[in-house]
């Protein structure tokens, strides 16, 4: 892997959302590149509980606590418990086992319930189960699945098989409109397939493609830590993907709706008069 491609993925920041509901357990987390207040504060997300999005309070508490010498001063090291509570509904409440070391600045998620698979499971099949196909539904289920279990390689190729698909779905829905012949397509590196379908794809989708030269990687040239380092980006660039379709959905009912009004309204209008 080129060191452009390692150093990009590697120095993401991560949000405090991303922290509780997207990074695994026992994946080494730079505390540097962690949201201010991850600890502390308040975090937004949804509910798998009560199928809602809502907003959780985040309360942190020592488990278990010792001090090291750095040099200059004692710093403690340990574990905490980091308890999130539903401020609509008190029965919501997740719990997440954390090592924390601001000696070595890292911390690791090393305990959750409920389990992350459990957390994204109910999101996902409320938010994307018209846009997705019942096969790729189930892959995304299975790819996290996998990966809160750190099966890195595993979770990676179902993913990659969502993507593919929904790229060249794209291709097919616009297909009349590009000057590609449908074979030639599908010869080509992922990064020209983004590259030809540009005008059809999230910005934000075109402004990430350098990591998808991975996706031209066989997952056996792929280390199980390269697998889940690189599962979010690319399980992001399917939501961007997804949220788009949704998005269009939702501006085609408007347009629906609103034609249906106008023309109630105009029949009433020009009404004859009896």
């Amino acid at each position: 892997m080129s060191e452009e491609i390692k150093t990009e993925i590697e120095n993401v920041e991560i949000s405090k959302h991303d922290f509780y509901f997207e990074t695994p357990l026992y994946k080494l987390v730079d505390m540097s590149l962690l949201e201010e207040e991850t600890f502390s504060g308040d975090i937004d997300a949804y509910s798998a509980k009560n199928t809602t999005d809502t907003t959780y309070s985040i309360d942190k508490e020592a488990v278990d606590i010792w001090t090291v010498w750095n040099g200059s001063s004692h710093i403690s090291v340990g574990f905490y418990l980091l308890t999130l509570q539903c401020k609509r509904k008190d029965s919501d409440v997740l719990r997440f086992f954390v090592y924390l070391n601001k000696v070595k600045n890292i911390t690791i998620k090393i305990g959750q319930y409920p389990s992350l698979a459990d957390l994204q499971f109910s999101e996902i099949g409320k938010k994307y189960d018209k846009f997705l196909s019942d096969e790729d539904l189930k892959n995304l289920k299975k790819a996290i699945g996998l990966v809160s279990h750190g099966a890195g390689a595993g979770s990676f190729v179902y993913l990659r098989r969502i993507f593919e698909n929904l790229i060249f779905e794209t291709y097919k829905n616009n297909e009349e409109t590009l000057s590609v012949p449908e074979g030639e397509f599908k010869t080509k590196r992922m990064l020209d397939k983004i590259e030809i379908l540009k005008d059809f794809l999230p910005s934000q989708l075109i402004e990430m493609k350098v990591i998808y030269t991975i996706l031209g990687k066989g997952v056996h040239e792929l280390t199980e830590e390269e697998c889940l380092k690189y599962f979010s980006p690319i399980k992001l660039s399917i939501e961007l993907i997804l949220d788009q379709k949704i998005e269009e959905f939702q501006k085609k009912e408007k347009d629906s709706k609103v034609k249906q009004q106008l023309q109630k309204i105009q029949s009433e209008i020009v009404k004859p008069k009896e």
